[in-house]
């Protein structure tokens, strides 16, 4: 699957979410979002693929679901 599909999944069962993410291309843009969701920043995890991919898991804890973002 590509980036597009995922997003496109997403939209059928958040949509606001799938608007809030679909611009992010860094990290900081989901720390950020983190942020301003008052999402506690110690609940996130970070998968090393290597040493330039890094894998965010961000926790949502009123869907009880993870977000991952893969990061290059």
């Amino acid at each position: 699957m590509e980036l597009h599909d995922h997003f496109e999944l997403l939209k059928e069962t958040d949509p606001q979410l799938a608007g809030e993410l679909s611009s992010f291309t860094t990290l900081e843009h989901v720390l950020n979002w983190m942020k301003g969701r008052r999402l506690d920043l110690a609940s996130l995890d970070m998968v090393t693929q290597d040493e330039y991919c890094h894998d965010p898991l961000v926790p949502l804890p009123v869907e009880k679901e993870w977000l991952v973002f893969a990061m290059t």
